[in-house]
């Protein structure tokens, strides 16, 4: 297959790991370096326990990155302009079990975090210079259920946090009880606070979810049914209504075992990626009708095994894969005409890679 030319500058991509360096030497947040072909070398790791998530401040230059563990931690790293990031600046108790994913505020101002293990959502300030500025959260929200030792499926497992485009809602996924909770938010005026709670049908297993650049849909994906729910999203009311649903593989009849595991959307609005895990492969798809219709153009090997995370690179032409059970991350050119993928660079090999965070240099 033919893809453009690369004219991406290149810049940095932080790597989440499910390892901890007790165990694994080596293992921990990880900087590389990539170019506009995909070629990566590695930069700099922080020997840092179970780092699996990690995101940027969309207005400092902070990374903020979860730490999965028993009694979870959200550490804040300084990235100077240019530059990979620095040691630990900050660091605060994530107050859950567990964390698996967190987001900041567009304005900066608060990091969420969503706890698998007991399904708590967490609010953590942030200071002037980005980081972390409280040793506890500054609000939990523990979702409704059974207690977390109980069945997968009626437990809450809070999976991700989600701002709104305009700030002024948070959306989190509860794999256990399928439900998509959203908060009103206001940074300057206090706490989340409960607005709607949406149901899914039962064993969908909503797992993560993104925006539409128009901000007038949302898609969640859903990890155990291994489909999409595609949602209108009034940005005024904060309502997220489901109003379709799409398979995420191209044999939804195929008797291996199949879990799905990220989604991300092209700046253009344009194309829609997940990934399975257990096929093994990374989905594509058209968006049509500036968003409201999803249709499964193609499905791509991943080049690895358990492809966790996905992301693309800002100016759009590189995809990312965090393959977490082969140890590799992979690479891909990215057509924006298209939106189909083809191979890039050689992988490269990191302890358990969970996610994949692209920053511009």
């Amino acid at each position: 297959m033919n893809h453009p030319p690369t004219t991406s500058p290149g810049g940095l991509l932080v790597i989440g790991s499910a390892a901890a360096p007790a165990d694994v030497p080596g293992a921990g947040l990880c900087t590389v370096g990539y170019d506009g072909t995909g070629a990566m070398s590695p930069v700099r790791t922080l020997p840092l326990d179970h780092p699996s998530y990690a995101a940027v401040d969309p207005t400092r230059a902070v990374v903020h990155a979860v730490l999965e563990q028993a009694v979870g931690r959200i550490v804040s790293v300084r990235v100077a302009s240019g530059a990979e990031p620095g040691a630990v600046v900050a660091d605060a108790v994530s107050g859950g079990a567990g964390p698996c994913h967190l987001a900041v505020h567009p304005s900066g101002s608060h990091v969420f975090a969503a706890h698998y293990g007991d399904g708590v959502l967490s609010v953590v300030a942030t200071g002037a210079d980005g980081a972390v500025a409280t040793a506890e959260p500054v609000q939990t929200v523990r979702h409704p259920g059974r207690e977390a030792s109980g069945d997968r499926l009626t437990s809450p497992h809070a999976h991700m946090a989600a701002p709104s485009p305009d700030g002024r809602f948070l959306l989190c996924t509860d794999l256990g009880t399928d439900r998509v909770y959203v908060y009103a938010f206001d940074p300057d005026d206090g706490p989340l606070s409960a607005h709607r709670t949406v149901q899914l049908p039962s064993g969908r297993g909503p797992r993560h979810l993104v925006f539409h650049p128009s901000a007038r849909y949302a898609y969640v994906l859903n990890e155990l049914s291994s489909t999409l729910t595609v949602c209108t999203w009034d940005a005024l009311s904060g309502r997220l209504d489901p109003v379709a649903e799409v398979e995420t593989r191209r044999d939804p009849d195929a008797p291996n075992a199949n879990s799905a595991a990220a989604v991300r959307v092209s700046g253009d609005g344009r194309f829609l990626y997940t990934t399975n895990r257990g096929d093994d492969a990374i989905s594509v798809y058209a968006l049509h009708e500036d968003g409201a219709s999803v249709e499964l153009l193609t499905t791509v090997p991943c080049g690895g095994t358990w492809p966790r995370d996905i992301a693309l690179t800002p100016d759009g032409r590189l995809l990312f894969c965090a393959n977490q059970r082969s140890d590799t991350v992979t690479v891909f050119h990215r057509d924006p005409s298209t939106g189909l993928l083809s191979p890039a660079g050689e992988p490269l090999v990191v302890a358990e890679p969970t996610s994949v965070l692209p920053i511009a240099r």
